[in-house]
């Protein structure tokens, strides 16, 4: 069971119901604690009326907690230690919170009678606060529809009158029971920053991350893909001791990183390497995983990553590192190509358009026409343009182009959308256009479009992290470290980009700590075989799991369109996969919370 805290503020609002599986942390404050943490995953420090209550991967010391309840002052001095944590601070006269930066670590909410029920558990805010479970099925069709439209949520979570306070964000809630939330600045870009500057700090930031998680004491191991990023890892990590590291391969569908992986592992004798092989019974879609606290689009590839785990969990592993976020931070959206042509800097521009053209094997005259026009548009110009096209109908298929945006749309899953479903996202989007401040001073569109990114990894982590636990097992993800997102987000996007997707801020950093040959690599695995050849086998039975879906009850798609889309895609047309895993990772959620009714 996924661990978590749950409480009232403030003391005088009672819950309607405390779980009989709840401990209390302290006993003059009405919080308590469900479910097995991992050692050092939940931390405590009080100092008289001053309570702290740390979770994740936060790796202070306990002096150091302990003289954060001491002199505690404001939230934003405790999200700096090394780490990604949440951290809540409760005193008599109000409680405060900061969401790791990621948001692996969200906090949801509601109003109760005198006060606020807390949780950084979805499921257990209502049955605390004395409502019913009932899905928000607009949140929901923007999660399946618009995973990269942030605005959309809006702090909602998928439950209806249960809030989200997510990655970044700070919560205060007063003595008198009023809640209010705002957004943290991460680090706000600095496009004269040089590269150089920026690669010493990510370089000092991974670097520190890796070593205190190895003094920890806890056995390490990791992923080893054989692409820059766990590679990296893993060659930080072999620095400070010996290392048993892992690569994922199916012979049937192989993604290209075996070849690369061994090579690598050959280079460093102190790594242990060993192969995990697929075979038909891991090949996606051949079952969802059991639904969780939210939902999960990597429930498809379920099989194949309990095999995964089962593997590393055999090696005695305590800590598993991955990459997970360096993609985010790393590889920029096309959208940066916009924010040269804002900011004037045509030799740049053009370079970039010419290069990204030829690597993508699109027109210049395209790319330039799509950069240009998208940055004459605001932000509240592209929700509305977004509004009227769903409420169009417009179909199309999704190419990189698309990309070249604040807002890209769907692909072939908006041929999915019913009536009800293209009139409540049109109404999101213009609920958002409506909002003002959503832009902060010195962003441009992909700095925006990478802190969202950078949440989206930390939701898929957090999922991940639960997934491991039933092995025993902590997954960690450093580059969703605070440090390390502050020091690749001081760079402006722009500045992060290469058309060929070289990751030059973190090739900058390994210079000198990781072999030359693994910085050289220039291409990444793809594992969409895999997905190709489990969709394919089971088509069949997806189609009859559509047909009586939940997700087709609540009027959130066309069953018969979906249905369409399978057959197109297994026969070789369009592919759906992404849109296709966020679809039915609500469809076990929603099948989950009916079981739980």
């Amino acid at each position: 069971m996924t661990p978590g805290i749950i409480g009232v503020f403030p003391a005088r609002a009672r819950p309607a119901a405390v779980p009989a599986d709840a401990e209390a942390v302290w006993p003059d404050i009405p919080l308590w604690t469900v479910g097995q943490w991992h050692a050092g995953e939940f931390r405590t420090a009080r100092h008289n009326d001053t309570a702290v209550i740390v979770l994740g991967q936060c790796l202070a010391n306990d002096d150091e907690l302990a003289r954060a309840a001491a002199e505690f002052v404001r939230i934003e001095h405790l999200t700096t230690w090394p780490g990604s944590y949440t951290v809540v601070v409760a005193k008599p006269d109000k409680l405060v919170a900061a969401v790791d930066l990621a948001g692996q670590y969200p906090l949801y909410h509601r109003p109760t009678e005198g006060g606020v029920v807390l949780s950084s558990l979805l499921s257990r805010v209502n049955a605390v606060a004395g409502a019913r479970d009932v899905p928000h099925l607009p949140s929901l069709a923007a999660q399946i529809y618009f995973p990269h439209v942030p605005q959309l949520a809006h702090g909602r979570s998928a439950l209806a009158g249960v809030d989200q306070t997510g990655g970044g964000e700070t919560l205060r809630i007063g003595l008198d029971g009023t809640l209010r939330t705002s957004a943290a600045v991460i680090a706000t870009p600095e496009p004269s920053l040089p590269l150089e500057t920026a690669a010493g700090e990510l370089r000092e930031a991974l670097d520190l991350a890796i070593r205190l998680r190895v003094e920890a004491g806890a056995r390490v191991t990791s992923d080893f893909s054989g692409g820059l990023d766990s590679t990296s890892l893993a060659f930080l990590a072999a620095r400070h001791t010996p290392l048993h590291v892992f690569t994922y391969h199916h012979p049937n569908a192989p993604a290209g990183d075996l070849v690369h992986a061994r090579r690598f592992a050959s280079l460093d004798s102190r790594l242990w390497h060993e192969v995990v092989t697929g075979d038909g019974g891991t090949l996606t879609y051949q079952r969802l995983a059991d639904p969780g606290d939210v939902p999960d689009a990597a429930s498809t590839a379920y099989a194949r990553t309990r095999l995964r785990l089962d593997r590393v969990a055999a090696s005695g592993s305590e800590i598993h590192l991955t990459g997970e976020g360096a993609d985010a931070l790393l590889v920029p959206a096309p959208a940066y190509l916009a924010d040269l042509a804002r900011r004037g800097s045509r030799r740049m521009l053009a370079q970039h358009v010419l290069r990204s053209g030829r690597h993508r094997r699109v027109s210049p005259a395209s790319v330039l026409c799509r950069s240009v026009r998208t940055a004459g548009t605001s932000l509240a110009g592209a929700l509305t343009g977004l509004a009227a096209r769903v409420e169009r109908g417009e179909h199309h298929t999704a190419s990189w182009l698309d990309a070249i945006s604040w807002c890209p749309g769907p692909g072939v899953e908006s041929t999915w959308m019913t009536t009800a479903t293209r009139g409540d996202l049109a109404g999101l989007c213009r609920d958002a256009a409506a909002r003002r401040g959503s832009v902060p001073d010195g962003f441009g569109i992909a700095d925006l479009i990478a802190l969202d990114e950078v949440r989206t990894a930390g939701a898929f982590h957090r999922q991940l992290i639960d997934t491991a636990r039933a092995h025993g097992v902590w997954s960690h993800a450093p580059f969703l470290d605070h440090a390390v997102i502050r020091a690749c987000t001081r760079a402006s996007a722009f500045q992060r980009a290469d058309p060929e997707g070289l990751k030059p801020l973190l090739r900058l950093a390994m210079a000198d700590l990781v072999p030359p040959e693994v910085l050289r690599r220039r291409e990444k695995g793809n594992y969409i075989r895999e997905d190709i050849q489990g969709l394919a086998a089971n088509v069949s039975s997806l189609a009859k799991l559509i047909a009586t879906s939940r997700v087709a009850e609540a009027g959130l798609v066309e069953p018969s369109a979906v249905i369409d889309s399978l057959h197109r895609a297994a026969a070789g047309g369009p592919p759906l996969f992404p849109a296709l895993n966020r679809l039915l990772g609500v469809e076990s959620w929603l099948r989950g919370l009916e079981e739980f009714r």
